[in-house]
């Protein structure tokens, strides 16, 4: 999902919205999706609370071509076997030439490609939800703005994630650094120096309301806004973070002081299924090909963004026992991630566990045909089948709308050869179809039903 800068100091819920992109198999084509942001009197903290964040507005970000509108000892260390032949059908295990045939992740379960993940022993479908967040980048740590993280209000989101169970949703994604406004600490030149003494607090009780709620977690480390421009809001440095994934010191700094102790601190917890290392790095990457950096985004070259997120994939493998995914905004740009593109263009491998791709309706009717980089693909993944890409490992889509007719809609995608379905969002004016989805989960619990973490 992508936010503009302007007024996410004082996010509270969020909701999607859509433009239309351009034409369908153009491959100089670019095309964005929008979302914005407001604060729900229904929903978010009240006004008058001295820890809420200054409240501003929120408008929609845009592509640079169309205008705004609106610690390393675990024994389950990743382990990789190269494969050789053509690819076939990725449902049965072959891939393509080069690519990797396993890594491991949840106590060291091997993830082939296909349409299921290994958790707890079974091969699941996963079924769940963006949370996304309480307070926007304030939900794990603290800032000048006050204290206002999860710890502070465990009644109110144990109430949500009471919600999620009872509709059958049994994944929670849910952003923790987001634009860098809470949880890291920086030194005066901006290196990474550790972690807020508030994060494990937040951490502690997100995974406590996870574990009585038989929720897994998939914590999302960092957002695109990130490596936004940056902006001063009431004492509170929000984004411009990009020199921390282009200054290898830097870099070093933000995966050993920031990330291994987080992953450390929760290195055996059940309760985790996999660490995103980003949402939607593509909006704020230079060079990617067919790529559209957003207009307020300060890119970075995306050969720093793969040392930064091989370095993080390879401590959660190294660390702990969870996967490790990143959310692409699109499956546009799915291949970026694959180690086909990798040794294609000279970047190191990327080992991730399962893909994770987004969809929204400004996709649909797009696509690539013989890209060089891409191949042939669509952009939505109602039209574009799991196999027909050939990837090495599952494929999640991590964010879509399911406002109603969810049965359907995840039969589709079930159809289709996806590992798991996560909609956008529970905070959020996009509401849920959770009758429906419960309803499809009650149907689908011999692939959806998740042992308890």
């Amino acid at each position: 999902m992508r936010l503009s800068l302007a007024g996410i100091a004082s996010l509270l819920v969020a909701c999607s919205s859509v433009e239309a992109g351009t034409g369908a198999g153009d491959s100089s084509s670019t095309a964005s999706v929008s979302a914005s942001a407001s604060a729900s009197a229904s929903a978010s903290a009240s006004a008058s609370d001295s820890t809420t964040p200054p409240t501003t507005s929120l408008d929609t970000g845009s592509d640079t071509n169309t205008p705004a509108t609106s610690p390393t000892n675990d024994p389950t260390a990743q382990t990789s076997v190269a494969t050789e032949g053509d690819t076939t059908d990725p449902n049965s295990g072959t891939t393509d030439a080069g690519e990797v045939s396993g890594t491991t992740g949840q106590g060291g379960q091997q993830v082939p490609p296909g349409s299921r993940i290994p958790v707890g022993g079974t091969d699941s479908f996963l079924l769940g939800a963006n949370y996304p967040w309480k307070s926007y980048g304030g939900d794990f740590g603290s800032n000048a703005w006050g204290v206002y993280g999860v710890h502070t209000k465990p009644d109110e989101i144990a109430g949500q994630f009471q919600q999620m169970a009872d509709g059958g949703l049994q994944v929670v994604r849910w952003f923790i650094f987001t634009d860098g406004r809470a949880g890291v600490i920086f030194d005066n030149s901006g290196t990474p120096s550790g972690l807020h003494e508030d994060v494990l607090k937040d951490f502690d009780a997100a995974v406590s309301i996870a574990r009585d709620h038989g929720v897994y977690l998939v914590p999302v480390l960092f957002d695109f806004h990130w490596m936004f421009w940056s902006k001063q809001e009431n004492q509170v440095q929000v984004s411009g973070r990009s020199d921390t994934i282009t200054d290898p010191v830097k870099r070093a700094a933000l995966v050993e002081k920031v990330v291994i102790p987080l992953l450390a601190a929760y290195k055996d917890e059940p309760a985790i299924l996999a660490w995103e290392i980003m949402n939607e790095p593509e909006w704020s990457i230079a060079d990617l090909p067919e790529g559209s950096p957003d207009n307020q985004a300060n890119p970075v070259p995306l050969a720093d963004f793969y040392a930064l997120s091989v370095a993080i994939a390879d401590a959660v493998h190294n660390t702990t026992s969870a996967y490790v995914t990143l959310g692409s905004a699109s499956i546009k740009w799915i291949k970026v991630w694959t180690p086909t593109f990798a040794a294609a263009h000279g970047l190191p491998i990327l080992n991730l566990d399962f893909y994770q791709a987004h969809y929204y309706p400004w996709m649909d009717g797009q696509g690539f045909d013989n890209h060089a980089d891409y191949g042939t693909l669509k952009f939505s993944p109602n039209e574009q089948t799991y196999a027909g890409l050939g990837l090495d490992r599952p494929l999640v889509i991590g964010e879509l709308i399911i406002s109603d007719d969810a049965s359907n809609r995840i039969d589709l995608l079930l159809n289709n050869g996806y590992a798991g379905v996560w909609p956008w969002s529970l905070n959020s004016d996009y509401s849920l179809d959770l009758p429906g989805i419960k309803s499809w989960a009650d149907a689908h619990a011999d692939i959806a039903d998740l042992p308890a973490p």
